[in-house]
């Protein structure tokens, strides 16, 4: 039994993220974190599955959570399916195979294509056996594994989040209310509903939510979206209250309906169950009046979840901040509990055993030597950033997740500029700031007339995640094919970056330095924001990475072949996979519609260049031309094989070989969106 879990509901616009401790039997909740995937870019060009590994790394990073703790995280309903599935009186030692073969009949996908996993029900029949049985596709399992990766987070468990649900219920509420009741979480986009029948559960996710509630008062009332849910939020303190609710009145029957055929459906199959409860969660049962028109509408007794009574909170806690954001805590906790090992849980386990076993006994693919940690998330990266102006300007550090939060802010305006009709110099100097051209499509010829070539445009915050990610993906694949006899690593040059002489503080092995030259950037007369560019700015992005070595004569010789693999021929690793991702950036961008992929091949990347450059010892203060352990390791640091694998090793425990360093850069340098007039035009 684990002594504490975390427990993280993976939303589509937030991470719900809590610790819970346990201590025979009882459960203390440590820790309580929810962070909004829009400071991680999701709504301004960030995909949700990278902010998503931003908001894990984030977590993982502030709260110091290790690759040994347990941590458990959810999959939605939606990518699952469950089923009570009937067995022959067979032994334990048979009822995996037993599934196999009574389930094919009796459930839509193939087993053997799923992740699934099952339960046993106690039942008093001896003629036969009784699971709980849920199953979801492997890629939709294998993706929540990657964000995770991606966000340097080793999961030990993925649990079906309305089973999360079963789980808090099961542990703090009432036995006459957990043993028999329908469970619904009301969420923006659908509502999960949740059938417990003593130890068998039914799960149905229905699409009427928050969503429809705001659309309908939009509908009734003329208004935006920004000021509907406004509406329904404070739906209370409306003077007009009893006409909010009027509008709020269709989606709600029709959620009502929704539960009717669920426990309709369940009681066709299981007569004898008495469902008269109903427990209510998610930020949709904080809606006015919601509570007794469920009453009314049901005749069940309805309860809402409220600050626990079992669960202790720790002193840590914000008593206020659980009362206020509990209703969509319940997931969370009870995928934490899961995690204790707390007996009468729900122990349904989505996460492939092959995962587990693997982080026991591979060989690790890529090492990495660093002293803290490196995050490498598809939308945000843990490095030092210094930005740089030629006109003497001393250098700024400053964190990437700062900067990708005014970045996504300023993607915000922007957004809100072009959406409200602003003055269109507004727009265009929001635009400038965010995007600039990184490519071009040559113009086709359609018809016999020549087409202008085509910019294409890159909004800057997504660039780190993005090289970050080709880097791995690059290196990784190059260490593949080099074997076992060549291991490749990602090196922290002690005191000084590589290449630059620029202070480093902190582990960062990744870094970016952006360069704007003297007068690029314009500011409007008297002003002191607002400014835009008028020539481009050049980002340079480097990483150094460490060759073991036989002798002194081999650091060249590395060095070359490295530079060969990632930057060279057709099969350069490093070019193809920045390339391969800004592709798609374009495709998903609307920028290549209507444009075939014969001619999207022929873009132009002129704007990005590639480097691998041997890297001396001096700039650590060693001496001849190959690095020691302790030169690429910080001073009591540690040696680390890649993201999301086996714990660190002390530097006393790692062999003290030769290693060769390079310093591998991509520079991309962005030309700027046409300014406003004021400004020169600089497409």
């Amino acid at each position: 039994m684990a002594k504490s879990a975390w427990g993280i509901e993976l939303g589509t616009s937030s991470v719900k993220a809590v610790k819970v401790s346990g201590d025979r039997g009882s459960a203390t909740l440590e820790e309580v974190e929810i962070i909004s995937l829009s400071d991680f870019g999701l709504g301004a060009g960030t995909s949700a599955e990278d902010a998503t590994s931003g908001a894990l790394n984030d977590l993982r990073t502030r709260k110091g959570i290790k690759r040994d703790d347990t941590v458990f995280v959810s999959i939605s309903g939606q990518n699952t399916l469950g089923r009570i599935i009937s067995l022959p009186p067979v032994g334990d030692d048979q009822i995996r195979e037993t599934i196999l073969n009574e389930a094919r009949s009796q459930i839509p996908i193939k087993l053997e294509e799923a992740v699934w996993d099952y339960q046993n029900i106690e039942d008093a029949d001896p003629d036969e056996r009784k699971v709980n049985l849920y199953a979801a596709k492997k890629e939709a399992v294998d993706k929540i594994v990657n964000i995770c990766e991606n966000g340097g987070l080793q999961i030990k468990g993925v649990q079906v989040a309305p089973l999360g649900i079963y789980n808090y219920i099961k542990f703090e509420m009432d036995d006459t209310i957990s043993d028999c009741c329908v469970a619904i979480d009301i969420g923006a986009d659908n509502t999960d509903v949740i059938l417990i029948d003593g130890q068998k559960t039914y799960v149905r996710v229905v699409p009427v939510a928050g969503n429809d509630i705001t659309k309908a008062l939009r509908a009734r009332f003329k208004l935006s979206a920004e000021q509907a849910e406004k509406l329904k939020r404070n739906a209370a303190k409306s003077k007009d209250a009893a006409a909010v609710f009027e509008a709020m009145k269709p989606p709600l029957k029709e959620m009502v309906g929704e539960i009717y055929r669920a426990v309709g459906f369940y009681k066709s199959q299981n007569e004898a169950a008495n469902i008269n409860q109903l427990v209510m969660m998610g930020n949709g049962s904080k809606l006015l009046n919601i509570k007794k028109f469920f009453e009314q509408q049901l005749q069940y007794n309805v309860h809402k979840v409220d600050t626990p009574q079992r669960i202790a909170l720790a002193r840590t806690v914000d008593p206020s901040e659980v009362q206020n954001s509990i209703q969509s805590l319940a997931v969370a906790i009870g995928l934490g509990l899961q995690g204790l090992g707390l007996e009468g849980l729900n122990r349904i386990n989505l996460i492939p055993a092959e995962y587990l076993s693997a982080k026991e006994t591979e060989k690790l693919r890529m090492p990495f030597f660093i002293g803290g940690g490196i995050a490498v998330a598809g939308g945000v990266i843990a490095l030092l950033l210094s930005i740089l102006a030629t006109s003497g300007v001393e250098p700024l550090v400053a964190s990437a997740d700062g900067t990708a939060k005014l970045a996504t802010a300023r993607d915000a305006e922007f957004n809100t500029a072009g959406n409200l009709g602003a003055l269109s110099d507004t727009a265009l100097s929001l635009r400038n700031l965010v995007e600039g051209r990184i490519a071009t499509l040559p113009g086709a010829t359609v018809e016999g007339v020549v087409q202008p070539p085509q910019p294409l445009y890159v909004r800057h915050n997504i660039l780190p995640g993005l090289v970050a990610d080709s880097m791995q993906a690059a290196l990784g694949a190059h260490t593949d094919k080099q074997g076992e006899g060549n291991k490749v690593y990602w090196a922290h040059i002690n005191n000084k970056s590589a290449g630059s002489g620029e202070s480093l503080t902190g582990s960062q092995v990744v870094w970016v330095t952006q360069e704007i030259a003297a007068g690029a950037y314009v500011l409007p007369e008297g002003a002191t924001e607002g400014g835009y560019f008028t020539q481009k700015r050049n980002l340079t992005f480097r990483a150094n990475v460490a060759i073991e070595v036989g002798s002194s004569s081999s650091s060249q010789g590395a060095n070359d072949g490295l530079k060969t693999a990632l930057t060279e021929g057709s099969s350069a690793l490093l070019v193809t996979e920045v390339k391969k991702r800004l592709l798609q950036h374009f495709k998903d961008t609307g920028q290549l519609d209507g444009v075939k992929d014969t001619d999207a091949e022929k873009i132009k990347w002129d704007n990005i260049s590639f480097t691998v450059t041997v890297v001396s010892p001096t700039v650590a203060g060693g001496q001849g031309s190959v690095f020691k352990l302790t030169e690429i390791v910080p001073q009591g640091g540690s040696f680390e094989v890649s993201p999301g694998r086996p714990a660190p090793l002390s530097t006393k425990s790692v062999p003290d070989l030769s290693y060769a360093v390079s310093e591998v850069a991509v520079k991309i340098s962005l030309d700027p969106v046409t300014p406003p007039s004021a400004a020169p035009a600089g497409e």
